[in-house]
């Protein structure tokens, strides 16, 4: 396989996820078994969320956490990793409250996505679980599936990417998890605002498209993304992005804007890549603003990207690169409408990685020289709890 056509997974990935996105939400809401199992399990009132997934797939919970949890009164919810719950799940789950352990996984092979379920089975006695999954025939769906308490939700097959770097598959993943949580919230999702979400993507990807591929040429061994809130697990899935795609020749960072002065600057050189996924709370923008205007003041920096979900807020901070990634419904301010803002957010990163990784001699579909990570982890042992 020539190293041209060994590239066409990842970008083709990269590039149809507004499609997904549209096919996702179909799916989802076509999907007459979802609301009659929340209904059940919701029915006592009380409930305790666990999200959860190991690599990628737990940024998704970190992503979506906080819409679970104010979704109703009475449920909380709270994104644990499985590569957590398999060794540590009593010391942070309250295994006598009713529990529903939400699991996401592309392929729904890697063995702590089977053992996180197995585990929550030994362990707790009120107990519901959704698996969230890109792969029907995978251990985990057909482990949910058997269980008299448990539901998988199999997303389109387009959403299990081919490629080793997670793409499609995490944003679409995302997009289940926001529906999820307005249906368990009681909030309708009309087809126009899918489209205008889908749209809104389409739009930032030819916009960063030439962009990314500009910035992969400079010299930069170092990238950080900052975040707020769910954000701060897209900047953590935005660093995983380009460091998996560059086998490691570019290291990633993130933080949150306020963290990020408590020592983790030191990081910032010359060598270095600074990315700022702004908030669209007006209350939470003027902190990111401050931090982003002392990173530019210092000059510290190779380059610096400031991602915007909406026109009005690029004009009040001047990155090296400005980006608009808007959720597409509104242009004012909305909290429940921002949550679709972080799907198109980490866009930037995988087109980043993607070029980057083709900069380095690399075939992004397998960019792992030393077979050092692979597409399903392998190597791990489980052990009887």
């Amino acid at each position: 396989m020539s190293q041209q056509e060994g590239i066409l997974h990842t970008i083709q990935e990269i590039e149809g996820q507004p499609d997904l996105w549209l096919d996702t939400c179909r799916t989802i809401q076509s999907n007459g078994q979802i609301s009659g199992f929340l209904n059940r399990v919701i029915r006592e009132g009380r409930l305790n969320i666990v999200l959860t997934g190991a690599g990628t797939s737990a940024y998704i919970g970190e992503v979506t956490e906080h819409l679970f949890h104010s979704a109703r009164p009475g449920v909380t919810a709270r994104a644990i990793p499985t590569t957590t719950l398999v060794t540590h799940f009593r010391e942070y789950v309250d295994v006598t409250e009713p529990l529903l352990l939400v699991s996401f996984a592309r392929s729904g092979n890697s063995p702590e996505s089977v053992a996180a379920v197995e585990t929550a089975e030994a362990f707790c006695s009120q107990l519901s679980h959704i698996a969230v999954t890109c792969n029907e025939s995978g251990e985990l769906a057909e482990l949910v599936n058997n269980l008299p308490n448990g539901l998988a939700v199999v997303l389109p097959p387009a959403s299990e990417d081919q490629g080793l770097a997670m793409t499609g598959s995490f944003t679409s993943m995302t997009l289940a998890a926001i529906l999820l949580s307005r249906m368990i919230a009681d909030a309708g999702m009309g087809a126009d605002d899918m489209e205008k979400i889908s749209g809104s993507a389409r739009s930032l990807i030819e916009a960063a498209t030439p962009l990314m591929k500009s910035l992969a040429d400079k010299s930069f061994n170092r990238i950080v993304f900052l975040g707020s809130g769910p954000r701060l697990g897209i900047a953590r899935e935005s660093h995983l992005k380009v460091q998996e795609l560059t086998d490691g020749e570019v290291i990633g960072k993130f933080d949150s804007f306020l963290g990020f002065r408590h020592g983790p600057k030191a990081v910032v050189n010359r060598e270095t890549v600074v990315v700022f996924l702004f908030s669209a709370d007006p209350n939470v923008f003027r902190y990111e603003k401050d931090l982003a205007d002392e990173i530019l003041r210092e000059g510290s920096a190779l380059e610096t990207v400031g991602l915007f979900p909406r026109p009005a807020l690029a004009e009040e901070v001047k990155p090296g690169v400005t980006l608009v990634a808007g959720g597409g419904i509104s242009e004012g301010y909305d909290g429940a409408d921002e949550s679709f803002g972080l799907l198109s957010s980490v866009i930037p990163a995988q087109l980043l990685g993607f070029y980057k990784s083709l900069k380095l001699g690399l075939n992004p579909d397998s960019p792992s020289r030393n077979n050092a990570i692979s597409r399903v982890v392998k190597g791990v042992t489980i052990y009887p709890v």
